[in-house]
């Protein structure tokens, strides 16, 4: 169970995380031909879901009654840390460093170790006043630039991002580091999986990191002591696990998906050989070819997937976003309809669908209801979600019902703060006949006066 902190948050806090769950993450499968800024945070319905069943066990076995909140940050450097509630922040460059499953569950174990002793929540206010406006304003920046559609906005608006985890929440003592070991020691035997993999890790930092300072050593430092402790409790376990097969292939999996989109196309057909047939190896090798522009290569590569595993919604979405990508637009909503179809709460999913539907020649009113349906569920589940309700406003704008459109767009501009736009769009819903968008519209605005009061 989670301590509380003797002290409430302090309001930079609050306000961080409401802004860290209002801005738009950018979704790695959309990420299109060209490389992904650093230091940006992404979103990708495989990996998130992929981590966060893991982090689901290990949570259950260390009594964390919350449930864990997944943020990937696009960063070669090695690095992860636990913030508040529940939230573990995990680098791209982490997963790629890590060479099986067995190293990534001990550092997701060990982070958290971290959440369950509440270390995070004891540093929080310490950090607050530095680390708060320094991450909001990269989050909101790089929110304000997709949703205006400016990829170079986008990248110069999201930089900076890991020093400053770095600098503030990731950050912990060594006798945190310590504790946390020995509890993501204690849950991996709980679970029956192999234990040896944290201090596979820690020797990997201690010998192979090439970087001029090891971000992963200044906000969890390490020291002969611990890591002699956590090789003596490997040498003593008593669960004699060596691997997890299944989890393995998934740990793979993942890996060869953000080798595909995070590193140079040319270096990734080099890794994963045409010879390797394995799935992993195959998945990234049809994401480098797409990224490099060889499309019906990419797709021959994914098509051989796809036969094999025709439930796998992951290849369907890949090969929807290929089609879109290349202007074929109906080929592509019949590949994300079957992608949904399989995982029907997939947001990302359900959003590519509604964007591929809306970006029809001549969508009918059929297929405008189709997507309004669509985006009516993300943000009935995610209302922090200002890209559904960007596009919300667009399929409602199509359908002519401007007072629907402008609350779209109320909701919008005040997750980014707006208050102006927020104000002026919300006046002219409140006027709406639908009771429902009145209401919602009145409510906006009762939030708003106090705000600007």
């Amino acid at each position: 169970m989670i301590k509380k902190s003797k002290k409430p948050l302090g309001a930079g806090l609050r306000k961080f995380f409401t802004l860290l769950f209002a801005c738009l993450f950018l979704c790695l499968s959309t990420a299109q031909t060209g490389d992904i800024p650093k230091d940006q945070f992404i979103s990708d319905e495989e990996i998130e879901q992929t981590l966060t069943d893991w982090l689901s066990q290990i949570f259950k076995v260390a009594n964390v009654s919350m449930k864990p909140k997944v943020l990937i940050l696009s960063s070669p450097e090695v690095n992860a840390g636990a913030t508040l509630g529940g939230m573990i922040i995990v680098y791209t460059g982490l997963i790629l460093k890590c060479q099986n499953v067995n190293q990534l569950l001990g550092v997701l174990a060990h982070e958290t170790g971290h959440i369950a002793g509440a270390h995070s929540a004891r540093a929080a206010e310490a950090q607050n006043q530095a680390l708060v406006p320094a991450v909001a304003t990269m989050l909101l920046s790089g929110a304000a630039a997709l949703a205006a559609g400016s990829p170079d906005l986008l990248a110069a608006g999201l930089a900076g991002g890991a020093q400053v985890f770095e600098r503030g929440l990731l950050k912990h003592s060594r006798d945190q580091e310590e504790t946390a070991d020995a509890s993501a020691l204690r849950y991996l035997t709980a679970l029956g999986w192999p234990t040896r993999g944290l201090g596979e890790f820690l020797h990997l930092l201690d010998t192979n990191y090439t970087g001029p300072t090891d971000p992963y050593t200044l906000t969890h430092p390490l020291s002969n002591e611990r890591r002699e402790k956590v090789s003596l409790f490997e040498r003593q376990a008593l669960v004699n696990v060596q691997t997890l097969p299944k989890e393995e292939g998934k740990f793979q999996r993942i890996k060869g998906k953000i080798n595909g989109f995070m590193n140079k196309p040319d270096a990734v057909l080099r890794e994963y050989k045409s010879t390797d047939k394995s799935i992993a190896a195959r998945y990234a090798r049809s994401i480098a070819l797409y990224r490099k522009g060889r499309h019906s290569e990419a797709l021959a590569v994914l098509q051989g997937l796809i036969d094999e595993h025709p439930s796998d919604p992951f290849f369907l979405e890949l090969k929807g976003q290929i089609y879109f990508e290349t202007g074929k637009i109906s080929e592509a909503a019949s590949y994300f309809r079957q992608a949904l179809k399989l995982l029907p709460k997939a947001q990302t999913i359900s959003m590519l669908l509604a964007q591929a539907l809306l970006e029809s020649q001549i969508p009918d009113s059929k297929i405008l209801d189709e997507a309004v349906s669509l985006l009516m569920e993300v943000v009935d589940h995610a209302p922090e979600n200002v890209f559904a309700w960007r596009l919300l406003a667009k399929a409602y704008g199509r359908k002519n019902q401007m007072d629907h459109m402008a609350l779209c767009l109320a909701e919008e501009a005040f997750l980014f703060n707006n208050v102006p736009m927020a104000k002026s769009q919300a006046q002219k819903a409140s006027k709406s006949k639908d009771p429902i968008v009145a209401k919602r519209a009145k409510d906006i605005l009762g939030q708003i006066e106090p705000a600007g009061a």
